[in-house]
């Protein structure tokens, strides 16, 4: 596969990489620039892919690590702001309150472990076999995990409602 068409058919998946970062917690504008940075590093790895794994399971596995180096960034900066204080304030967006936002965000609540499987398994509609090769662990831990996850889901959602 040239280079070309790899990236061409990487843009097929343009839609599930905003889905996956979106869920995962960040904003509309902060999911396009990190599936632009997955692009960037698919390009920057293009010569590790191999034609026989799917395309999409090393596109998720690099959307991965970009937002696990988003997480780390974001943390430095928090750090420093706390250190050296910030003039910055949070603002919420306004939204009406609806059942997705808040599934969204108890999903975004979830230990990493946890929400990486439900972001590949619920909302990519990954099989487990996939999920478990993205993320590098066995397929019996992905179940384990979601069973744990779909588990801390009706309690964050259940406190909610009280």
């Amino acid at each position: 596969m040239s280079d070309d068409e790899l990236m061409s058919e990487a843009g097929k998946f343009r839609r599930n990489l905003l889905n996956f970062f979106w869920r995962s917690g960040v904003s509309p504008f902060e999911g396009e620039d990190l599936v632009q940075e997955t692009y960037l590093r698919l390009w920057k790895y293009r010569r590790e892919y191999k034609p026989t794994a799917k395309l999409s399971t090393f596109l998720f596995l690099l959307a991965r690590q970009v937002r696990l180096d988003a997480l780390r960034s974001d943390t430095r900066r928090e750090r420093r702001e706390k250190e050296w204080g910030s003039e910055r304030t949070d603002v919420q967006e306004a939204s009406p309150a609806c059942e997705r936002e808040e599934v969204r965000r108890a999903v975004a609540r979830l230990p990493d472990p946890m929400r990486d499987v439900v972001e590949l398994g619920v909302f990519q509609e990954l099989p487990y076999t996939e999920v478990a090769e993205i993320l590098g662990i066995p397929v019996g831990t992905v179940k384990s995990r979601m069973y744990n996850a779909i588990r801390k889901l009706k309690e964050l959602l259940d406190d909610k409602g009280s």
